[in-house]
């Protein structure tokens, strides 16, 4: 997996949620573009609008079993973030490390603020470590600091305390949902979820 700015993409957890109701009923699609464009599954506003969600929408569902849309689907709205986190996890390593090496160390060491300056220095060693995101225009990394705020505090992962502060929580996931990730999905991205 290879780092990418996604900086066009948002959460997207409705059209996720949508997109696994429309599977569940309809499994064997033979163009989901198509189908989920005629229908309007991701409720777009344009074509445009469309192709953003659609990449994004179709990227993450490949990392869902039927278990998991289901759950996604019928459970609560923090399970369905969790799962929607989960597949955005899987599918973007920059994200991933993030959680891994940021979120996940101040939790262990029992420190549960999160500050403007603890995602920039992120940021800045992943510069260094990688030509690709060294590449990154600085307006376009300053985009991938929202997504990580956003992402994580839809996810669960963060509560907004103050204009630049943050609190690192655990969400609370049935085990049902956590045992399925375990048993079919990337147990590498769980076991960083559940740190």
């Amino acid at each position: 997996m290879e780092y990418k700015a996604i900086t066009g993409e948002n959460f997207y957890y409705q059209e996720l949620k949508n997109a696994a109701r429309y599977l569940l009923k309809n499994s064997n699609i033979e163009n989901m573009r198509e189908v989920f464009k005629e229908e309007d599954i991701l409720d777009c506003t344009s074509e445009s609008n469309f192709q953003k969600k659609f990449l994004a929408i179709n990227k993450r569902v490949k990392h869902l079993t039927e278990e998991l849309m289901y759950q996604l689907v019928n459970g609560d709205s923090n399970t369905g973030k969790f799962i929607t986190l989960y597949t955005i996890l899987c599918a973007e390593r920059f994200l991933l490390e993030f959680l891994d090496e940021v979120i996940c160390d101040k939790y262990r060491h029992y420190d549960y603020s999160l500050k403007e300056s603890d995602i920039q220095t992120f940021m800045n060693l992943k510069a260094e470590q990688s030509e690709v995101v060294e590449k990154w225009s600085e307006s376009g990394k300053k985009k991938m600091i929202v997504k990580i705020k956003n992402f994580f505090s839809e996810g669960g992962y963060l509560y907004k305390e103050e204009e630049k502060l943050y609190k690192i929580v655990r969400p609370v996931i049935l085990s049902e949902t956590i045992d399925e990730m375990k048993k079919e999905g990337n147990r590498s991205v769980v076991k960083a979820m559940l740190y």
